[in-house]
Formats: structure tokens, sequence, C-alpha cells
């Protein structure tokens, strides 16, 4: 996006700015940290071009400053009004927020502590989203059916089985995609659904050092991109976030990674309740989510370069106890794939 663009933009709120900074790339948007003539730090998003985002800005200001409203650090919206640009055959949109201190931290640095309290912030949160009507927002299951089909087709296809095989050496249970599509229908059934956050991940928490009581020395000062909002049982938040962080923490065990978050953080510390009958459902959910994790790196990325992916390594690792994910023996096989084909 051209300067000329965001001075654009900027007019159109009327903020007085004196700085404008570079821009942070994010999957959906440039972030673009702005500094008023009063001394006020504000952050201008601009969305890419994509089907319904829109929608997703909408329920994402709504539930984010709803959630705020409750007293959690997260992103709000400065300006209720979301711009609309028109360049050639594409709309792109523009929102207003306040900016938030603090730094996301690098996935080697996470402590017990940074763990334990993303768990009791997830459940303080899902405690107070039970009282937003979330009856608008996309159905959590509906939007993972709809994932589950799109990955049904990629490992259907023969040349993907092929490549997969004889490039990394491993292949894909895709009779599981038929047992998660069952999972997600009987979580249809299940009492509790809310609004959910659905990408409380590492790049959108921020921390600072400061303790945030006398158990725990970090706290948290940011929660952002309510982007993937959506209505559902938390357990899809739960197990999103947990499956994330197995991934991430190379440093500590997934059986520890799970006791910080859930047991000390989310059962313990937190105010939202989860029943002991639904951890075989959480742990479900965790695989479902890792598999799509690992499905999306191989869609993203030359399957030459995995090997050398640490979070990709670690995924596959993560899934073959439950042998989604399997080994097969090393064979010669083709490597002169046409441009395009894996």
């Amino acid at each position: 996006m051209d300067g000329k663009t965001v001075t654009r933009i900027l007019q159109a709120y009327k903020v007085p700015y004196v700085a404008v900074d570079a821009p942070q790339k994010g999957y959906r948007n440039y972030s673009y940290p702005v500094t008023t003539s009063s001394g006020e730090s504000l952050n201008l998003i601009i969305y890419k071009s994509e089907p319904g985002i829109l929608a997703r800005i909408k329920n994402a200001n709504a539930v984010a400053d709803f959630v705020h409203a409750a007293g959690f650090p997260a992103r709000r919206t400065a300006d209720s009004r979301i711009l609309q640009m028109q360049a050639s055959q594409r709309t792109r949109y523009a929102s207003l927020y306040y900016y938030l201190p603090g730094d996301t931290i690098p996935w080697e640095d996470y402590t017990k502590d940074h763990i334990k309290l993303l768990g009791k912030t997830l459940s303080d949160m899902h405690a107070a989203l039970q009282a937003y009507d979330g009856g608008h927002l996309p159905d959590v299951t509906d939007e993972y059916l709809v994932i589950l089909e799109r990955m049904r087709r990629y490992f259907s296809d023969i040349q993907v089985q092929k490549a997969l095989g004889e490039k990394l050496l491993l292949n894909v249970d895709i009779a599981a995609l038929e047992q998660f599509k069952q999972l997600l229908i009987g979580t249809r059934l299940l009492p509790g659904k809310q609004a959910l956050h659905m990408d409380f991940v590492r790049s959108n928490i921020l921390f600072d050092d400061t303790p945030y009581d006398n158990t725990l020395d970090v706290s948290i000062t940011g929660i952002l991109d309510f982007e993937k909002t959506a209505f559902g049982h938390p357990l899809f938040d739960i197990a999103r976030t947990l499956a994330f962080l197995m991934v991430d923490c190379k440093r500590k065990e997934p059986a520890k990674v799970r006791k910080y978050f859930l047991g000390s953080g989310y059962i313990k510390r937190g105010a939202a309740m989860l029943p002991s009958k639904h951890t075989e459902l959480l742990d479900a959910l965790v695989d479902m989510f890792l598999f799509h994790d690992f499905y999306k790196f191989l869609k993203h990325n030359p399957y030459e370069d995995l090997p050398n992916n640490e979070h990709f390594i670690r995924t596959a690792q993560q899934l073959m106890p439950s042998k989604l994910v399997y080994p097969v023996p090393l064979t010669v096989g083709r490597t002169d794939y046409p441009d395009g084909e894996r």
C-alpha cells in the first residue's frame, strides 16, 4: 500500500498524525503503527482483498471491543467506521485501532509461566464471552467441515501421495479425515456454545515482564487478531491453542505443555469450567488441528524445503503416535516433477 493511500485513509479518519512507521505484514492484512500529534499510538490495519473479509472485520471488531470492555487487553477499535477502498477490480477495507504495548516472544522462550497465563487468560475470556450473543458468527463446525473436504481432495490426489512418499518419506491416514468429519458433526450436540477467538496463538499474544501476580512472573498486554472468531464449543479454542503450543514449545515435553496450559492455567486458575469427560474429545480435536497444520505446510511450501523446517518436522512428529502421519520405506523415486506438480 503506497504512502498516499495511507495518508488519505488517515485524513478520512481525521487523525492528526506526525509519524507512520513501516507496516508489519500479517496473514490477511498490513498493520501501520501511527503516532498522533498528541503523542497517542494507533494502529491502522489495511486488509487484503478476499471473499467475506468485510464480515470478518465486523465480527472481529465487535468481539474484540466486547472483550476489551470486559477488562481484557484486547485490541479495540479507535473508530467504529470501516473504510472501503476500490482499486481496479479489488475492494479493500481499513480499520483503525488503539495500539497495544508489549511484544510477541520467540517460540523457544516460552516459560511455564507464559503457558500457564495463556491457559488462565483463555479460560477467563471464555467465561466473559458467555455473555456475548455470538449466534451471528460463523459456526466453527461448518468452517472446519469445509476445510476437511479441501484436505480430502488434496490428499486423495495420487501425485500428492507419490510426492509425499518419495520426497518426504511420509504417508498419511486419509481415512482419518472421515473420522474427523464425524467428530465435527458430533460436536453439534454439545451444549455451551459461545463466541470463540480461534487464533489464540503466539503471534497474536503480547507479553511483558511485569509479574501478573505472586505466582506468575509475566503479564499479557495484548490480545490481537479476532478475525477468525467463530461460534462453537470452547474445546475448539482450547485445542487450537494447545496444538500450537505442543509444536512451538520445543524445549518442553508435550505432556508438560498440556499440564501447564490446561491443568495449571485453564482449569486451576481460570474462570471457565471444563468437564473432565471432554478429555478424549479434546485430544481428537488437537489431532485434527495438527493434521490441518501439516496439510498447510505441504500446500504452501516446496516439499524439498520442508525437511529443514523445524515447525513442520515437529508437527509431523506430534501426529505419528496417532499414526495419522507415518514413515514409509526409503525407495528410489521420481524427482523430475514438472513445475507446480508435487
